[in-house]
């Protein structure tokens, strides 16, 4: 696998620093809204949860789909700096084939979140009303939504100046744990992350060579070293805390 231009037949990253990865049809999921009771799946994965979070930041995960248009990344107005054309439109999230669309889409947001528990940081699937977010748009393939590359794509910020930032994943992207894994890694990426090279590491393969093992939950390295022939860098720091990073980010 290797991210933008850069990954896995699912090409992560591009230009002035993105990240990416592929493929979809982008099915309608009005139904996936419907649940047991008269009740919504938002509104049963959206329930608070029953400990401190960290408050300076949250994760929207965007399954319903999207109209980006290009220009500094913000996810507020839905504006996205790696965007190829003026205007697109991100499809409702459909992994091709799934016969439990919310169920796959559930899968997802407890991963994401049990990923990001240790701070722990919350994540949404409504558009939060107010405060700074991170959206991660889910839905499509790379020509339809305006990435340069496939299977994901966000953009890097080496000195984490935008903390609205709007982050892309394919439909094709699968199983549900490597999903989770590149949910992981672009919001990293977009904090100023770069790529590691271990293939366990949430870091591994945005823009370089490294294969990551996608069977299990990726992890994060406090300290790791980051890969000196990764296509994107930040220049001249040779490691990151992947951890602190994170909670700076979020909790601070």
């Amino acid at each position: 696998m290797r991210l933008g231009s850069v990954a896995l037949a699912i090409a992560l990253l591009g230009g002035a620093c993105n990240a990416q990865i592929t493929d979809g049809l982008g099915n309608n999921l009005a139904s996936v809204d419907a649940a047991p009771g008269g009740g919504s799946v938002d509104a049963a994965i959206d329930a608070p949860p029953t400990i401190p979070v960290c408050a300076r930041r949250s994760v929207f995960l965007n399954f319903d789909g999207v109209t980006l248009a290009k220009g500094p990344s913000d996810a507020t107005i839905n504006q996205a700096s790696w965007l190829l054309v003026q205007q697109s439109r991100v499809p409702a999230y459909h992994l091709t084939g799934d016969p439990d669309p919310a169920g796959s889409i559930k899968t997802i947001v407890d991963g994401v979140r049990a990923q990001l528990s240790q701070f722990p940081i919350t994540v949404v699937t409504t558009r939060p009303s107010s405060g700074e977010y991170v959206m991660i748009a889910f839905g499509g393939i790379a020509s339809v939504v305006g990435s340069r590359f496939g299977p994901a794509v966000n953009t890097l910020d080496c000195g984490d100046a935008q903390h609205n930032d709007v982050a892309w994943v394919a439909d094709a992207v699968s199983p549900p744990q490597r999903v989770i894994n590149t949910v992981v890694g672009a919001i990293g990426f977009g904090l100023g992350l770069t790529a590691t090279a271990d293939p366990m590491d949430c870091m591994c393969n945005w823009d370089n060579t490294c294969q990551p093992i996608d069977t299990a939950a990726c992890t994060l390295g406090s300290p790791i070293a980051r890969d000196p022939t990764a296509r994107q860098r930040c220049d001249p720091l040779t490691t990151q805390d992947e951890v602190g990073t994170l909670r700076d980010a979020f909790c601070k």
